[in-house]
């Protein structure tokens, strides 16, 4: 699948989330960005490295003329820093279920950080609309040493 917000046919968008665990230096690090044209198509999300596409968390059906998202998934990750075990949960962003429809090819994702079993920084989406203007997430650091969640956003237009 693709991510076609802001681009034109011959430049297809591909998401890229990536995940690390860094218990040497006492941090997590969740950044958000694209790949694009052939780089994208021929890139390898893996699990094992900690990439993810938001595209391989939603099941798609397609019945006569309609596509829709029907189902997603979560992935679910823990590491363990000075102060204790953190568990990061990735998910899609769906901006509209209907594929066909306003925003239909674009996703995102998001994300929860839990702490000893609280949400120390609830579900939150790297990109929060498909249209408009509003900041992105592109980088969330975890630092073990404080607890503290630092969110790195910069402007869509420079984004994309």
């Amino acid at each position: 699948m693709l991510y076609s917000a802001n681009s034109t046919a011959a430049e297809t968008i591909y998401p890229l989330v990536t995940y690390k665990c860094n218990p040497a230096a006492d941090i997590i690090t969740l950044t958000n960005s694209l790949l694009k044209g052939s780089e994208g198509a021929s890139y390898h999300y893996s699990d094992e490295d900690g990439t993810y596409s938001p595209w391989d968390l939603v099941e798609i059906t397609r019945k006569t003329k309609r596509t829709r998202i029907v189902r997603t998934k979560k992935i679910t990750k823990t590491c363990t820093l000075s102060s204790g075990d953190y568990t990061i949960t990735i998910e899609p962003q769906i901006f509209s279920r209907d594929l066909s429809g306003r925003c239909g090819a674009s996703i995102s994702s998001a994300f929860t950080v839990t702490y000893d079993g609280f949400d120390i920084k609830g579900r939150t989406p790297f990109e929060n609309y498909c249209l408009g203007n509003s900041p992105i997430i592109t980088r969330v650091t975890i630092f073990g040493k404080t607890g503290e969640v630092k969110i790195k956003r910069v402007a869509k237009y420079k984004f994309y």
